[in-house]
């Protein structure tokens, strides 16, 4: 039997306006169910229905007319529960939020269906001029996170295609830091700490970093807003101090344990092959009385009696380098050599966990 005359031009109409493939036409008409059901307009296309407003974010910019824009996503990225914006630290948050505010200032109100690979490349050229390498390297990441989100998390086909796109660029890096802060110049930055500044906790924070092969934060913590879900006993006007070394962590043997980095990596280390760290400490029977004596963090600001904040250690920790002949090109990070696995004859025996990744990474740093 015929269809009917009417019914068939109709569909027809249809079918021009969505386009003739049949995949196509089945994923709109999808859409415009779940739309109907939400705001009772069973013709709707969704496009500009303000009742669609809260079905649209987790459908995708392909299946809006007008798509998202980069401000969009990076405030979908900042605030969706399945996010991995949620599970980074608090200081790497904040690090991460100024670099996507940089980006959203200037390119937040493009359409990311009007980015293209040479609008990246452009992009990249002005956040890396006059030698601002790693800042470029850093913001271009940035971008990688948020387009990997919106394809994984929003199913959005703009961010699939830009995350393809940046997969296959190449932009200059940096490389590794070959810098690295040495055995003498520890114990000059040492020496300085205590006898010109009377600074005896950045001394002990030194000694703690490069023979534990522990970054700054793990040695001397953070302090992060009450509402973060780390524990702490020392809470002071509306912050938390965490992540640092405590007494806690050293038991009778001197064998101290700690878990590390974000990753949450646990180390032992044995503090009686830490002469840098017995030094600071008065010997293994003074630890042993400190550790019965005492509670909390183990580096202290010698002024206010508090764990250091990570800006004032910063800044007086190059001050005392200064003064020790220490290169500004050296830094406090490079206490730990990347990707190294084992330390040198000059740091304490460590126990912990290596992956494939660690490995991994240390086979390309000694290639290069």
């Amino acid at each position: 039997m015929p269809a009917h005359p009417a019914r068939r031009s109709s569909r027809g109409k249809q079918e021009n306006q969505l386009g003739s493939s049949p995949a196509t036409r089945n994923k709109v008409f999808r859409y415009r169910r779940i739309c109907a059901r939400s705001c009772r307009h069973h013709r709707c296309g969704c496009a500009g229905c303000p009742d669609c407003s809260d079905v649209y974010p987790q459908l995708g910019a392909s299946k809006h007319p007008m798509g998202y824009t980069l401000k969009k996503i990076i405030a979908l990225y900042r605030t969706d529960a399945h996010s991995p914006f949620q599970r980074l630290g608090y200081q790497a948050r904040v690090k991460q939020d100024r670099m996507m505010e940089r980006i959203s200032e200037k390119h937040g109100h493009l359409q990311l269906r009007g980015v293209k690979s040479k609008t990246l490349t452009a992009w990249y050229k002005d956040w890396s001029s006059g030698g601002r390498i790693a800042a470029g390297h850093a913001l271009i990441a940035r971008l990688r996170t948020l387009f990997r989100f919106g394809f994984i998390v929003l199913e959005d086909d703009d961010c699939l295609r830009l995350s393809e796109i940046l997969r296959e660029s190449r932009f200059r890096t940096q490389g590794p830091r070959l810098v690295q802060l040495t055995s003498d110049h520890v114990k000059a930055i040492r020496a300085e700490a205590r006898a010109h500044f009377g600074w005896y906790s950045i001394a002990l924070a030194q000694a703690l970093q490069f023979e534990l092969r522990l970054s700054q934060k793990d040695v001397i913590g953070e302090w992060v807003p009450i509402a973060e879900p780390d524990e702490s006993d020392v809470i002071v006007h509306g912050k938390k101090w965490v992540r640092g070394l405590c007494w806690s962590h050293i038991d009778k043997n001197l064998v101290l344990r700690h878990t590390t980095g974000s990753a949450g990596k646990r180390i032992e280390a044995d503090l009686r092959t830490a002469p840098m760290i017995l030094d600071e400490l008065g010997g293994q029977d003074e630890i042993i009385r400190l550790v019965n004596e005492r509670v909390g963090p183990i580096v202290i600001n010698d002024v206010t009696g508090l764990p250091w904040s990570t800006a004032e250690y910063r800044r007086k920790w190059r001050l005392v380098a200064r003064k020790a002949g220490v290169p500004d090109m050296v830094k406090n990070r490079d206490s730990v050599q990347a990707a190294t696995l084992v330390g040198g004859p000059d740091q304490a025996r460590v126990l912990r966990h290596i992956t494939l990744t660690d490995i991994s990474r240390h086979l390309r740093s000694r290639r290069r």
